[in-house]
């Protein structure tokens, strides 16, 4: 029993000194970028792709408040005609 009180300390105590020490991020190199082109110049009035990413961003950081969950993540931004139209994010698994 003391083993086992003495393990479940120990695991406690490095938790508590390294949890500030890895953190969630974006990760903007592993962005990726699908682009369609349909040959029609087509315009997008509404910022869609900026709206997409800042709700997305929202979600991220009410998640990692609520439950002290944190994943690194990207995103893969849709293209249509040279414009962004969507920022969709996977989660990125952990290493």
């Amino acid at each position: 029993m003391k083993k086992i009180l003495l393990v479940f300390t120990t695991v406690i105590l490095f938790q508590t000194v390294f949890v500030g020490v890895a953190g969630a991020r974006y990760v903007k190199d592993a962005d990726k970028t699908i682009s369609i082109n349909t040959g029609l110049n087509l315009s997008i009035p509404l910022n869609t792709a900026e709206k997409s990413f800042e709700l997305q961003e929202g979600v991220h950081d009410s998640l990692k408040s609520t439950t002290g969950l944190e994943i690194d993540y990207y995103y893969i931004w849709l293209e249509l005609d040279g414009q962004p139209i969507l920022g969709i994010d996977p989660a990125r698994a952990m290493f």
